[in-house]
């Protein structure tokens, strides 16, 4: 037995359910002809003749061309791909268009006519309906077919739309090297585009990727090196000014993240801040209409109380700030000691400025409205504005990491001489370092 040109999976990718859509296009037609043609009981007459009836029972069948359609396009390129690596299947394809029947269209034209029927149903009752008088026995049914045709025509461009937006989404997620998929109920790609990011060290392009509900982009200027997510839902977008060589800037404030980018040109920036804050005004109404049940208050209720009592400085709904770039700060911004290789340059997680290590041996534990919390150093002055001046005495991390230093004797005397440390801010831990 000669090995098939194509294989039975490689046949289904190119014709999809086209089986199902003869069937109901044999059927269409064998009720026209019953109703039209030179057989019919009764004999069709331009007075009282119907046709929209048969249009309004065979409508909601239609919606099977949208899998037809989905795979169009991928169907095209596994031909155009075949036609130059299976020479049987091109020598076939050749065969077969030379041949009288098929009226000098190649396969692929024919390929593309479901692809045309829907919108030439709605053209054919448009006709119909614009070519029937008023009062005429057909005039509702045509009408009537005429609507759902049109429905059927939105839902098939509605779930080609889903369709390519999903595929998309896998894109991106396989460049940018995901773990997790991107797809999600109710997730949609609104733009995408590179814009360049002001880093710490340098201004550095990246390609952001605009969801209905968060802002998607890599941590570096290889996409598969990483990427970062930012919730919208607690996002802002502020306009920067264009000042000098800053230009086309704006930025980005969430409770995880902050940071201004810049575009390549004003129309840019003004579509991407357009586009951002209308998808953040779109999520915050979304997420408003649902309600958080009984448990799952309690829930978060818990994990704050927790937090509270773990952490001696825990800061609730708290926006992060744009970090200063590494090369604006030579010297601490609270004591003005001048960065070298031995004193490090450390970035507030309050405020953004950039310290010193013994400026900033304070910790901050910031909690989202989810109760997710992140632990990060704050500076001396941050630490006083948020917690008061007596904050500063207070032990440098968290009290879970205090208490872990004595974890390897838990007697109780030494317990009682942690915790006594622990209220009064004993000097000794303010020496450890964070």
């Amino acid at each position: 037995q000669a090995e098939p040109i194509l294989t039975r999976k490689e046949v289904r990718q190119v014709f999809a359910n086209f089986p199902d859509i003869v069937m109901l296009s044999r059927e269409l037609l064998g009720q026209l002809e019953g109703r039209l043609g030179a057989q019919a009981q009764p004999a069709w007459t331009a007075a009282s003749g119907r046709v929209g009836d048969i249009f309004q029972r065979m409508a909601p069948f239609m919606k099977m061309y949208s899998l037809y359609l989905r795979n169009f396009r991928s169907a095209l390129a596994d031909i155009s791909a075949w036609l130059g690596s299976k020479g049987a299947f091109a020598a076939f394809v050749q065969r077969a268009s030379a041949r009288g029947e098929c009226r000098g269209l190649t396969f692929q034209s024919y390929l593309l006519l479901p692809v045309q029927r829907i919108p030439r149903y709605r053209l054919l009752l448009s006709d119909l309906q614009r070519h029937t008088p008023a009062g005429h026995v057909d005039g509702a049914s045509i009408a009537a077919a005429l609507q759902m045709i049109e429905g059927v025509a939105e839902f098939v461009n509605e779930n080609i739309w889903e369709h390519e937006m999903a595929l998309s989404m896998v894109e991106i997620q396989r460049a940018l090297g995901l773990k997790e998929t991107l797809l999600a109920p109710g997730r949609r790609l609104v733009k995408a585009g590179v814009l360049t990011k002001i880093c710490r060290k340098s201004h550095q392009q990246r390609s952001f990727y605009l969801f209905s509900d968060m802002l998607l982009y890599s941590s570096g200027q290889d996409e598969a090196a990483g990427h970062r997510r930012v919730a919208l839902e607690d996002c802002k977008v502020m306009d920067v000014p264009d000042a000098g060589d800053s230009r086309n800037q704006f930025t980005l404030i969430s409770r995880e993240k902050s940071f201004i980018v810049y575009a390549g040109d004003a129309g840019e920036k003004a579509a991407w801040m357009g586009a951002l804050s209308q998808a953040i005004v779109a999520q915050r109404e979304a997420r408003g209409t649902l309600q958080m049940d009984r448990s799952q208050r309690r829930r978060l209720a818990r994990a704050r109380r927790s937090t509270l009592m773990e952490h001696p400085r825990v800061a609730e709904n708290f926006d992060a700030p744009v970090w200063a770039p590494d090369e604006s700060a030579a010297r601490c911004y609270i004591c003005f000691r001048a960065f070298t290789l031995f004193v490090r340059r450390h970035h507030c997680r309050a405020c953004g400025n950039i310290v010193c290590n013994a400026c900033s041996r304070k910790s901050i534990v910031f909690v989202g409205r989810d109760a997710a919390r992140s632990e990060g150093r704050g500076c001396d002055q941050c630490i006083a504005r948020l917690f008061g001046r007596d904050a500063l005495e207070s032990p440098p991390g968290s009290v879970h990491r205090f208490l872990a230093r004595s974890r390897h004797s838990l007697d109780a005397g030494t317990l009682m001489q942690s915790l006594a440390a622990l209220k009064l801010g004993g000097s000794s831990t303010d020496n450890d370092g964070s």
